[in-house]
């Protein structure tokens, strides 16, 4: 699967697709995760692309969305090439997950918003211009409003009003009517695919030597690249099978490396700078608690006893509100407490708190999360960067001493355990 290109947008792309199949080549069913990764970065693919509702970011319910779509197209930033086609267009203080998304939907290279819905969430003052450039600039967009309280009555109504409003603008685009039978049909598709992902997440922690952080990352975020869902459910699911399977026919003795949680801005195909600084230091991803992680574990309650469209967009309000994250609002609870789940699940050695520039509402939860850490007896390393790849041997050093911190205290750890 070598591939070679000097399009600088599908290079990036290329890079990190080859170093992910050079790493996992005796997996086959990650092939298909890797191609429907790197069609998003094939400019014949996204000129022949006509999405009915293109989505920026992933804070708005995906049972909301894909009960009046039956195929939203994501986008959630991630690339360097992006980023620099809306240079221009953005002030200079605006976050690399705000450029690149804006340049993928203005560039000059394909119009995949031709005949599309653009639907958002007012999540950040970032995303707040990047509605204005859009509408500036001619783009059909409608945004979701975010309440800055989580869990009051008032919010919760005022949210659920704003779904379902936002669902009736985009039945209105799509023709596929808001209706109780198809709400009820879009919760149990979302959550097939939540539980695919969760057996393979469960699997990769018992198969870890057999696949990528990398790649373990890739196949969660094709949820949001795959042109169907079902399929993205379908592959998933055969790749657990092939991972079960080399663990059956091969036996090994667990590595010792440190086991480390990263949390803060997404880190989102192809920039996958953290994910590979970390490699290269010695440890493993354990886990992952960003924005896009957390809404792909959401569960929403199961279907049973509503009977129409009335009670399950509050279901959905209230689940949400509870759980997302948003600088829009005063706390982060929802984030938190995942990252405390997340915590008391793995027995985390460190946490990599990732920080893109201009991304501060992620800087906001850092003391409180820093203060929970240091309770646990985790240690944090905070590492701030952006699209660009200048700045990748600063920051190996940087991880490096960090690895050997690690290391090294489960060194002492292990001793303490055997004289004990």
């Amino acid at each position: 699967m070598k591939h070679t290109e000097h399009n600088a947008f599908r290079s990036e792309a290329i890079d990190t697709i080859n170093r992910i199949y050079k790493d996992n080549r005796n997996l086959t069913q990650l092939r298909w995760f890797l191609d429907t990764a790197l069609s998003r970065f094939d400019n014949n693919s996204l000129n022949a692309v006509q999405p009915q509702v293109i989505v920026i970011g992933d804070d708005i319910p995906a049972e909301i969305l894909y009960t009046v779509c039956d195929n939203p197209f994501y986008v959630v930033g991630g690339s360097l090439g992006t980023a620099h086609w809306a240079d221009e267009l953005t002030p200079r203080d605006t976050d690399p997950f705000s450029r690149s998304s804006l340049g993928w939907l203005i560039n000059p290279e394909f119009d995949i918003t031709e005949n599309a819905l653009i639907v958002t969430a007012v999540s950040s003052d970032s995303r707040r211009k990047m509605i204005s450039l859009l509408k500036n600039a001619g783009r059909n967009i409608e945004a979701l409003d975010v309440p800055p309280t989580n869990m009051s009555p008032n919010a919760v109504s005022y949210y659920t009003e704003q779904l379902v409003m936002l669902a009736e603008k985009i039945a209105k685009h799509t023709g596929k009517r808001f209706t109780g039978g198809n709400l009820k049909r879009a919760v149990k598709r979302i959550a097939g695919a939540r539980s695919s992902r969760q057996i393979f997440n469960m699997t990769v922690s018992s198969a870890e030597r057999f696949i990528t952080d990398e790649a373990v990352i890739l196949v969660n975020q094709c949820m949001y690249f795959a042109d169907s869902l079902d399929e993205w459910s379908m592959h998933v699911s055969l790749l657990s099978k092939e991972l079960e399977s080399l663990c059956g026919r091969y036996a090994y003795a667990p590595h010792n490396k440190p086991k480390v949680l990263i949390l803060g801005s997404p880190v989102v195909f192809p920039n996958y700078k953290v994910p590979q600084l970390i490699a290269s230091a010695g440890m493993r991803v354990s886990a992952i608690a960003d924005s896009l992680s957390l809404e792909a574990s959401l569960a929403v309650p199961k279907a049973r006893g509503f009977v129409s469209a009335d009670s399950m967009p509050t279901k959905i309000a209230q689940n949400h509100l509870k759980m997302i994250s948003s600088g829009a609002r005063i706390s982060n609870d929802g984030l938190f407490s995942y990252f405390m789940h997340l915590v008391k699940e793995h027995n985390l050695d460190g946490i990599v708190c990732h920080i893109l520039k201009g991304q501060i509402e992620y800087d906001f939860e850092l003391p409180r999360i820093e203060k929970a850490a240091e309770k646990a007896g985790i240690p944090v390393f905070r590492l701030e960067t952006d699209y660009q790849y200048q700045d990748m041997e600063q920051l190996r050093i940087r991880m490096e001493a960090f690895g050997e911190m690690l290391t090294q205290r489960k060194i002492v750890q292990s001793k303490k355990r055997r004289t004990a």
